[in-house]
C-alpha cells in the first residue's frame, strides 16, 4: 500500500488466509471488508455534519456573547468569549482531523496533540478565572493550584509528544488532507 492512495483506490492483495478459505468465503470477506469501508465513510461523513452544526451552535452563541460582553464588558465576559472561541478552533481541528482521515490510509498523530494543547490551554484559562473569583472571595486556593500542576504537567508531556511526533514524520505533505 503506497502511502497518499485514498481508501477506495487499494489495491485488492489477497492474503494467505484468503487461500486458506477458497474463493466463496474470500468473497463473503472482500464483501464484509466493503460494507465495513463503506460504513466507516459514512459514520465519518455523519461525524463531520454534526461537528458542523456544533461549530454553528457554538458560534452563534458566541456572537451573542461578544454582544453582551461589548455592553456589559469585564474580564468575565472575555473569558467565556476566549473560551467557545478555543471550542471553535478545537472542533474545526477536529474536522480537520477527519478529513485527513478520509484522505489517508492510516491515522496520524499530530492533529490529536494540537487538539489536547489546545484543550489544556482552554482549561487553564477556565481554572484561571476561577481562582480569581476564590481570590476575591477568600477562598481556598490549593486544589485549583493543584490542578494548574497537573495541566502545566500535560502542556509538558503534549508538547514534547508532538515535538517527537514531527520530528520522527516521513514528510510534511503528510498532515495535508486531498
Amino acid at each position: 500500500m503506497m502511502r497518499g492512495m485514498k481508501r477506495a483506490s487499494r489495491p485488492r492483495t489477497s492474503s494467505v488466509a484468503d487461500h486458506a478459505l477458497g474463493p466463496a468465503m474470500s468473497a463473503v470477506v472482500a464483501r464484509a471488508r466493503d460494507l465495513l469501508h463503506g460504513l466507516e465513510i459514512f459514520l465519518d461523513i455523519t461525524l463531520a455534519g454534526v461537528l458542523v452544526i456544533a461549530i454553528a451552535l457554538i458560534g452563534a452563541d458566541t456572537v451573542g456573547l461578544i454582544a453582551e460582553g461589548i455592553h456589559e464588558g469585564g474580564i468575565d465576559s472575555a473569558l467565556l468569549i476566549l473560551d467557545r472561541v478555543l471550542l471553535v478552533f478545537i472542533i474545526a481541528e477536529l474536522l480537520y482531523t477527519l478529513r485527513l482521515s478520509l484522505a489517508r490510509t492510516q491515522l496520524i498523530l499530530e492533529p490529536f496533540l494540537i487538539i489536547g494543547l489546545v484543550a489544556v490551554v482552554r482549561r487553564v484559562l477556565v481554572v484561571t478565572a476561577q481562582a480569581e473569583r476564590i481570590l476575591s472571595e477568600g477562598g481556598n486556593l490549593e486544589p485549583i493550584l493543584w490542578e494548574l500542576g497537573v495541566l502545566a504537567g500535560l502542556v509538558i508531556s503534549l508538547a514534547v509528544a508532538l515535538s517527537l511526533a514531527r520530528r520522527n514524520s516521513s514528510s510534511p505533505r503528510e498532515l495535508q488532507a486531498d
